[in-house]
């Protein structure tokens, strides 16, 4: 006799694999299979949503047919596992980059990562920002010293492609050419809405250095080095009034 999880492993494989073995555990009315089919086919419709909600951009620039054709090689690769189907996704840039088909078009893995770095920012816990106060009075030297992090929502990304602009015109990049071209991009969603950010190299360096870890200090070289006419203030003032950063926990609790 089957056990529970041997029963359960064969209807999961039934119905993201197109396996037929658990129509044996099934009761035998004649029925059967084209109900388990029906189950199949509205499991499967249901997952193409979710993912067609996450990956919109590369949903317009693959077309439907190709998407849909897409996600279902995936659904059987990387059956989901999560507990909520929104969580659901986060290999699919990987899969697009081992895709053989897809290979003439290496721009969409990191397209794939920009739109599930948004669709996670939906999801992702708050933190209470930092604010511009918390830095006011403090001297040179401390404020050189401080680890602001980003707020738990925040991801950074870097590409050899315009990830940003193809995101901004995906209708009209789908049927264009795509020259590589380096674009860095900050999402983020610091209040109710999740923000998409064209980041400057040195911005890119100064955020990437404190995403790491780093001080202060330590981001405002590596942004200099990047570009050494980087007006620094302006873009980390934006980012601490767009309430990108928050505290890093050891130092909430140095404070209290």
């Amino acid at each position: 006799m089957s056990t529970l999880l041997e029963i359960q492993s064969r209807f999961a494989a039934g119905v993201f694999q197109g396996s037929d073995g658990i129509l044996s555990d099934l009761e035998d009315d004649g029925r059967q299979a084209a109900r388990f089919e029906v189950y199949r086919n509205n499991t499967h419709a249901s997952i193409l949503e979710v993912l067609a909600d996450a990956f919109p951009t590369i949903r317009t620039l693959l077309g439907e047919g190709l998407f849909t054709r897409l996600v279902t090689a995936f659904i059987r690769h990387a059956p989901s596992r999560a507990n909520h189907l929104l969580d659901y996704g986060a290999e699919l840039p990987d899969f697009i980059a081992l895709s053989e088909p897809l290979a003439d078009r290496p721009w969409l893995v990191d397209i794939a990562r920009l739109d599930w770095a948004r669709n996670a920012a939906y999801g992702a816990g708050e933190a209470a920002p930092m604010g511009a106060d918390a830095l006011q009075g403090l001297a040179a030297d401390v404020l050189l010293a401080l680890r602001p992090a980003l707020v738990p929502s925040a991801t950074l990304l870097h590409s050899d492609w315009p990830i940003h602009a193809i995101w901004m015109n995906a209708d009209a990049m789908a049927e264009s050419s795509i020259a590589p071209r380096s674009e860095a991009v900050l999402v983020a969603r610091p209040a109710m809405q999740v923000q998409t950010s064209l980041l400057h190299p040195a911005e890119h360096a100064l955020l990437r250095t404190l995403q790491d870890g780093g001080t202060l200090g330590e981001a405002a070289v590596a942004a200099q080095q990047t570009d050494p006419g980087f007006d620094l203030m302006t873009a980390f003032a934006g980012h601490l009034s767009a309430g990108n950063f928050t505290h890093r926990r050891n130092e909430e609790t140095e404070e209290e």
